[in-house]
């Protein structure tokens, strides 16, 4: 217990002790680009409180394309395309341990809302909404460039709860059995932005 308190002491006093920066610019607006190969386009604002605390919101919309598959009374399965739409919010409190925002190591609590409905093209009273809620924290390193470019990679565990509710009859569709959870992960990413 003591080592435990006087490692953390020591790494406060470190954080502290170093020499202060002049903070560049507000505020970052970024986008998370692995988001945009599973259908899920986030873009959000990072804005700078202090030299070592920011607040950031990562809004953004969910749209793909999917199939289910029906089976009838000889196991043939018969393939039917669907749409997936739906929202996403990360809002995140960030403390830069080292250096100035935007530079440097961080760790940010965040919050997660996110909710996705399936809807069966040929049959669109047919639908799925799969609702999550959670938070967690990650530990991340921003760099930006000299010209204001951004880059940030980030990891962290979370936990979250999720639901889903049918309509029509989407549950006669083989697909991802979803039921009510709730469970941990791991949230990790990248993001690229523009900072001014």
């Amino acid at each position: 217990m003591k080592r435990t308190f006087l490692l953390m002491a020591v790494l406060a006093m470190g954080a502290f002790s170093l020499q202060a920066q002049e903070q560049e610019g507000t505020g970052v607006i970024k986008s998370n680009p692995f988001g945009w190969f599973a259908g899920q386009f986030q873009f959000g604002y990072e804005h700078f409180l202090s030299e070592k605390l920011s607040v950031q919101v990562m809004p953004g919309v969910i749209f793909s394309n999917t199939t289910v598959t029906q089976g009838d009374s000889l196991f043939v399965l018969e393939s039917f395309d669907a749409t997936r739409l739906g929202f996403i919010v990360v809002p995140e409190v960030r403390y830069y341990l080292g250096d100035v925002a935007p530079d440097g190591l961080y760790i940010a609590p965040f919050g997660r809302l996110r909710t996705v409905k399936t809807t069966v093209d040929q049959d669109d009273a047919s639908t799925r909404t799969r609702t999550s809620i959670g938070g967690g924290f990650v530990l991340g390193y921003q760099y930006q460039l000299a010209n204001g470019l951004t880059g940030e990679v980030f990891l962290g565990p979370q936990f979250k709860s999720s639901t889903t509710e049918y309509t029509g009859n989407f549950e006669s569709y083989e697909d991802l059995n979803l039921d009510d959870t709730d469970d941990t992960g791991i949230r990790f990413g990248l993001t690229i932005g523009l900072g001014w």
